[in-house]
């Protein structure tokens, strides 16, 4: 039986529902009950330690599929090995590389605390006979349940246009969540990965405005690009930090210049991966409302 975590989020949900279609035995973690799955789901917070309840639950399984913060998995780890779990996939992230040099505490402590939970999970792993692989995706989209192509798409919704700092011509590798998906069940059983870490990413290298262009044609909406210098889209940017829940850091804009693209070879050789272009299916992927 598979255990999989973080089975709301943007790679959990659509996995979730490979699992049921392809008839494979899973139990869902996750902290609130949903609907999607009142069945097989398990209701564990994983920042608190699993009950005997939770564990009576669970016993069953061998297989980890973490699609919650990768953090979250390090401090636990041991609960589930003491379950009897031997194979483990965990998510990651490209954060780790590409936010290293990053200027903004808090990206730094993002960079230090995804670095230490993959360290730890593979030091504790390895002592254990755990069979881990590691995936760090670069930007995740699909089904409207993610924070970066849904979040453009719904700017732009609102206000009909977007706004660009310079040229904004930094290459982006957008992942779709189901070709995460397709990662995860190649390698359940392939010794080939065991003990590996592997980049994934979207099939297409686009600059930031490509991108963005994309997302307005798939919304059906002419295309309104207005270019800002960086100081101006960072003090716009602080703003909107301070009038909403929106979580700035100097960084975002400076980022629109800078190529975040990523060499998934090793994948490919591996495990046959194949990711698909960006925003293939629009309609699918931008809905109106989150999912």
């Amino acid at each position: 039986m598979i255990i999989l975590t973080g089975a709301r989020g943007v790679v959990g949900w659509p996995l979730s529902q490979r699992l049921r279609a392809e008839a494979r035995p899973f139990k869902a973690v996750s902290r609130e009950a949903f609907k999607q799955e009142s069945e097989n789901l398990v209701c564990w917070d994983l920042h608190c330690a699993m009950s005997p309840e939770q564990a009576a639950e669970l016993t069953a399984a061998t297989t980890l599929i973490h699609c919650a913060p990768i953090w979250l998995l390090s401090a636990r780890i041991t609960d589930f090995i003491t379950l009897g779990v031997r194979r483990v996939i965990v998510f990651s992230s490209t954060s780790v590389q590409s936010k290293q040099t990053s200027s903004d505490a808090s990206e730094q402590a993002l960079v230090a605390q995804l670095a230490d939970a993959e360290q730890t999970l593979e030091q504790v792993c390895h002592d254990a006979g755990v069979k881990l692989t590691i995936f760090r995706p670069s930007m995740i989209y699909g089904y409207g349940r993610d924070q970066n192509v849904f979040k453009i798409a719904s700017v732009i919704r609102r206000f009909g246009f977007m706004l660009l700092v310079g040229n904004a011509d930094g290459l982006r590798q957008p992942v779709h969540a189901d070709d995460l998906v397709d990662a995860c069940l190649a390698v359940l059983e392939s010794p080939s990965t065991y003990g590996k870490t592997y980049t994934l990413a979207g099939a297409e290298r686009l600059s930031y405005r490509a991108m963005v262009e994309r997302i307005f044609n798939g919304l059906g909406k002419p295309v309104r690009l207005y270019r800002l210098p960086l100081s101006l889209f960072r003090a716009l940017l602080w703003t909107a930090s301070k009038l909403t829940r929106f979580n700035y850091t100097p960084e975002m804009a400076n980022r629109m210049n800078q190529d975040l693209v990523y060499d998934y070879q090793a994948a490919v050789e591996d495990f046959a991966y194949q990711p698909q272009t960006f925003l293939a299916k629009p309609q699918r992927d931008l809905p109106e409302e989150a999912a």
